[in-house]
């Protein structure tokens, strides 16, 4: 017969099995909360030296709440096609054009002989309207290859999380949005109205045609852009004005034409989202939701008069001003306490030529038509008179491969041809072949790498042409642009505050793609299908 413990015994192993089960609830716990709302903010075109540059000017609700957060001062992208498109595609989703397929806001398609948007669906419809469609064409993300964070979050809830994005470019809107969300909404410039399309909902909701009727661009009839008393360098000048004529009415299609070039359109965006998370109840629910905003119009502005100008200046500032108001309506509408923020940008910008030139930094400008010259030239030498490129777009050469079997050329050979030729033009540094990129025989440089992170074999041409740092693709010497792989363009934030972020300034080097997998671990979610970055580890509570 056997004895049983004494008392003593059978108390002390029970003590120990409670301690553990205790510690291991402990343990548990010490994973961050999850919030009721994950709010990604985009500044479209907003480099990373703006938020040092300007900090002394900034108020304590703005861009100084998020600096006082996780502050990654060493994030660049690692691709060759710093847009739009490819950026919104790539913080969202964690990956690369390579990946995502998102290759630039534009590309060139030879299976229909021209140039596609990145997200243009003639399957789908405008609305813009409470009732019905219109018969204009809408967008869609259907050229989107792989899954979004937002749309982890929403199959990991059972689609009780809402996943809402807004932008007045719709290529930002649809694509930070993903496959699945709640709604996606984006500004139509020609009406000055919040709009849709049907691949998310059939008609717009009330609340959205109740914001559209009462809009806040009427408050700018009459008004003028003059700068911030703060704006230091332009004494308080005005930087644009509409005078129209004394029949017009207002807004009319020529002011809302002046308005979407000032920094007020980014106040105008900004209340939209805020009645979003009024009537959608975002951060209402069980379970998380996320607020994707790209502020759009810092981009026309600093494409118009470059990154050192006042204009960039005085936008900054109004953005840094604008988001601590929207700051605090979300603490009163879900509590700032139960939000993330992560605060990052699509690209940065050049300064524009004429500044370059000044200072005696390169070029300032780079004239693709030179590059087409020079294979055509070269393409003609080798294989005859004739018409060799089909279409150039962005950085890719696309070669006319009708043309190419009807002389019966080899593409690799044409490819090498073009490319040795394009490298030779003013203004080019590198110039790689569509056979290179897909079988990997790159030569080892960080231009190769970038151009193979940007390389997409089913939209990428059969040239990829790297331009020298520098070396814009625009005509005269105020306008400027981005897209390119120097680090004027891809250096960006990364800001994240919350209660899973560890404050403080991170100076490892770290990549936008990361945010995606940063947000997807704090939250507990798969990661994005695609997603090639990391979780920034240091900046997690653990």
């Amino acid at each position: 017969m056997l004895k049983r413990p004494p008392i003593s015994v059978l108390t002390a192993v029970l003590l120990m099995l409670f301690l553990l089960h205790v510690a291991i609830a402990g343990k548990a716990t010490d994973y961050p909360r999850r919030p009721k709302l994950v709010l990604i903010l985009v500044i479209d075109q907003f480099r990373y030296d703006y938020l040092v540059r300007f900090r002394q000017r900034f108020v304590a609700g703005g861009f100084n709440l998020l600096l006082n957060g996780a502050n990654f001062a060493d994030c660049r992208y690692d691709y060759a096609t710093t847009s739009a498109g490819p950026g919104h595609a790539t913080l969202l989703t964690g990956a690369y054009a390579n990946v995502h397929g998102i290759i630039g806001n534009e590309w060139y398609e030879p299976t229909l002989r021209r140039t596609v948007n990145c997200v243009e669906d003639p399957t789908t419809k405008l609305v813009s309207e409470p009732d019905r469609a219109s018969a204009t064409p809408g967008f869609s993300p259907h050229y989107l290859i792989g899954s979004t964070l937002g749309d982890e979050l929403r199959a990991a809830t059972d689609f009780r999380s809402k996943v809402v994005a807004i932008s007045l470019k719709d290529r930002a809107a649809v694509l930070m949005g993903g496959h699945s969300p709640s709604a996606v909404y984006w500004y139509d410039p020609g009406s000055g109205r919040f709009v849709t399309s049907t691949y998310y909902m059939p008609a717009l909701p009330s609340w959205v045609a109740e914001f559209n009727r009462n809009s806040p661009v009427k408050e700018y009839c009459g008004g003028k852009w003059t700068v911030l008393a703060e704006t230091t360098g332009a004494s308080g000048q005005t930087l644009g004005e509409y005078r129209g004529m004394p029949e017009e009415s207002c807004p009319d299609p020529k002011f809302l034409g002046w308005l979407q070039h000032t920094p007020f359109m980014n106040e105008i965006e900004l209340a939209f989202a805020r009645e979003v998370v009024r009537n959608e109840r975002l951060g209402q629910g069980t379970d998380p939701d996320l607020l994707a905003i790209s502020l759009s119009v810092n981009d026309s502005i600093g494409h118009a008069f470059g990154p050192y100008s006042p204009q960039v200046a005085d936008v900054t500032l109004r953005t840094d001003r604008y988001l601590a108001s929207f700051f605090a309506e979300l603490d009163k509408l879900v509590g700032l306490n139960n939000v993330w923020i992560a605060l990052s940008a699509d690209h940065g910008v050049a300064p524009n030529p004429g500044f370059i030139q000044d200072h005696k930094w390169g070029p300032g400008n780079a004239q693709s038509a030179l590059i087409r010259n020079a294979v055509e030239t070269a393409m003609a030498s080798a294989f005859g008179p004739g018409a060799w490129i089909e279409g150039m777009e962005g950085p890719y050469i696309y070669l006319d491969h009708h043309a190419l079997m009807n002389h019966h050329i080899q593409p690799l050979q044409a490819e090498e041809v073009a490319a040795t030729a394009a490298v030779s033009a003013p203004g080019v540094t590198a110039a790689f072949t569509r056979t290179q990129l897909l079988t990997g025989s790159l030569p080892s440089s960080p231009f190769a790498r970038a151009a193979s992170n940007s390389f997409n074999p089913k939209r990428g041409g059969d040239v990829f042409v790297v331009l020298d740092p520098y070396a814009l693709p625009v005509s005269g010497s105020r306008e400027t642009t981005h897209g390119s792989l120097w680090n004027y363009d891809s250096q960006v934030p990364l800001l994240l505050w919350g209660s899973a972020f560890k404050p403080g300034v991170y100076f490892s080097r770290c990549q936008p793609i990361d945010l995606a997998a940063t947000l997807a671990a704090a939250l507990g979610l798969t990661q994005p299908s695609g997603s090639q970055g990391s979780p920034l580890e240091p900046a997690l509570r653990q």
